[in-house]
């Protein structure tokens, strides 16, 4: 494992490089790997990593503005931000890797395709949804970072993962605010007409109880795309990443090796 630092006009992507362990074939394929808001790569992706980084390299990077990245576009638009993702993974030569994304994360990987800033060659997406805009979606819930408490201390251990890299009171101050301010137009809108253009295998692993982005949102966008399996995941709820880990990581392995 690599810990590397990519320059963007904003700041710079900071990112680890995990080689596979077990490589099947030369050259060994990528996997991109995108967090969630508030998170950070390694808090949201850590629990997988040993599995998927068997067979495949891991770009694994903290997002704009979250953990030991520094600077983000304004607002933390979503597309200003797959821009610079856009030029990271260029500047890797990964714009042909599998991308997988968590949520947030989920909404970027969806944009670099439509915006035709990357092509992958799999699209993985966790807990996410194709629009926050009700009028598209079908769906007006709320996203209020209260309701993401997993556990305990929940608002304290999330500003452990980016105030020591910045100040104390970062957290607060900026990806909670960021997070709050975030309207359809600067994180994601896209039709299921834009969808049905994702020629790529697609796979859409997904809690059949998220509060958020309800089941039929998943659906809709499995239906949509034209080489899309869909996981709903019994009784889970949202950040279904965090909820059970091996099970996402089980998903995308039989997945990935139907892709390779």
């Amino acid at each position: 494992m690599s810990e590397r630092s990519f320059a963007t006009e904003t700041g710079s992507i900071f990112y680890e490089v995990i080689e596979a362990s077990a490589p099947r074939q030369e050259p060994t394929p990528t996997l991109v790997l995108l967090h969630n808001f508030m998170s950070s790569g390694r808090a949201a992706w850590g629990p997988l990593l040993d599995t998927l980084c068997v067979h495949w390299r891991i770009l694994l990077p903290d997002l704009p503005g979250h953990g030991q990245s520094i600077g983000h576009p304004a607002g933390f638009n979503h597309r200003h931000i797959a821009r610079q993702l856009a030029a990271w993974l260029e500047a890797e030569h990964a714009g042909h890797a599998h991308l997988a994304g968590c949520s947030s994360g989920g909404m970027l990987a969806q944009l670099l395709v439509a915006e035709g800033l990357m092509q992958p060659h799999t699209l993985t997406l966790v807990s996410t949804t194709h629009s926050t805009n009700p009028a598209t979606s079908g769906h007006a819930g709320q996203l209020e970072p209260a309701d993401f408490k997993a556990a305990p201390n929940w608002m304290e251990a999330t500003a452990r993962l980016h105030d020591p890299y910045h100040y104390e009171g970062y957290y607060e101050d900026v990806i909670l605010a960021g997070f709050r301010r975030l309207r359809p137009e600067t994180a994601i809108d896209l039709s299921l007409t834009t969808l049905a253009g994702f020629a790529m295998p697609a796979c859409i692993i997904h809690g059949a109880a998220d509060e958020f982005f309800p089941p039929a949102v998943a659906q809709r966008m499995a239906a949509t795309m034209p080489d899309a399996e869909l996981h709903l995941i019994p009784r889970q709820t949202h950040a279904l990443l965090f909820r059970q880990p091996w099970r996402v990581a089980q998903i995308m392995v039989e997945f990935l090796d139907k892709h390779q």
